[in-house]
């Protein structure tokens, strides 16, 4: 996985500031996803190996610590959307005169 580039954080206006902070928060959460596959093919790797009861729970043991630690960062990380989203400025009318701006698509 590559890693992101963020603008200059010099000359940042308060609309691309939380932008920036909604950014992050997905890529925390990409990375999460990342680390509970990985947790995943852990557990499949084991039970392949038809590995004994003790080392199946000790994985298990695990697994479970880490998806509780991920939980409760997950609930920090929700909280800390919200605050951003918060602060985006309400628009009457959301889709009208929306532009992306962005070069991959065609819809602007």
């Amino acid at each position: 996985m590559s890693m992101p580039e963020f603008p200059n954080l010099d000359c940042l206006t308060f609309e691309q500031a939380i932008n920036s902070i909604l950014t992050s928060i997905a890529m925390e959460e990409a990375a999460l996803s990342h680390i509970l596959n990985a947790e995943g093919e852990k557990i499949q790797h084991v039970l392949a190996r038809c590995a004994n009861v003790d080392e199946v729970i000790r994985t298990n043991d695990s697994v479970k610590a880490l998806v509780d630690s991920i939980s409760d960062l997950q609930l920090t990380l929700k909280s800390k959307m919200r605050l951003a989203l918060n602060y985006l400025p309400k628009k009457e009318n959301p889709d009208k005169d929306y532009k992306c701006n962005t070069k991959r698509c065609d819809c602007c």
